[in-house]
């Protein structure tokens, strides 16, 4: 079972229907585009995302630096790098409609 790392931080995300009916995430703090065709699967796919760029930072020895330079971090210790990490990481999803986000109180 992976060890559950949890990261501090407040990242947002713009979020909207894309015209062709799919849902689009944009983090512009991480420079990351996330598609789904659901709410839910842009949620899940999303959390995942971020997931993999935790650890892709985590394995390359640069997630110490990458968390400070952002002022984000570990609540607890980073992990061995030997172990199975899965990494919970909280954004804030906010509707943009007309260029005017809005946050989602879920």
């Amino acid at each position: 079972m992976p060890t559950l790392v949890r990261v501090q931080a407040d990242i947002p995300l713009q979020c909207f229907r894309a015209a062709g009916g799919n849902w689009v995430g944009v983090c512009d703090a991480l420079k990351l585009t996330v598609q789904a065709e659901t709410w839910a699967d842009l949620m899940e796919d999303v959390g995942l995302t971020l997931d993999a760029v935790m650890k892709d930072l985590f394995t390359s020895n640069e997630l110490p630096q990458f968390l400070l330079d952002r002022g984000w971090t570990l609540l607890g210790a980073i992990p061995n790098a030997q172990e199975d990490v899965r990494f919970d990481v909280p954004f804030i999803p906010a509707m943009v409609a007309n260029g005017t986000p809005r946050e989602l109180h879920q």
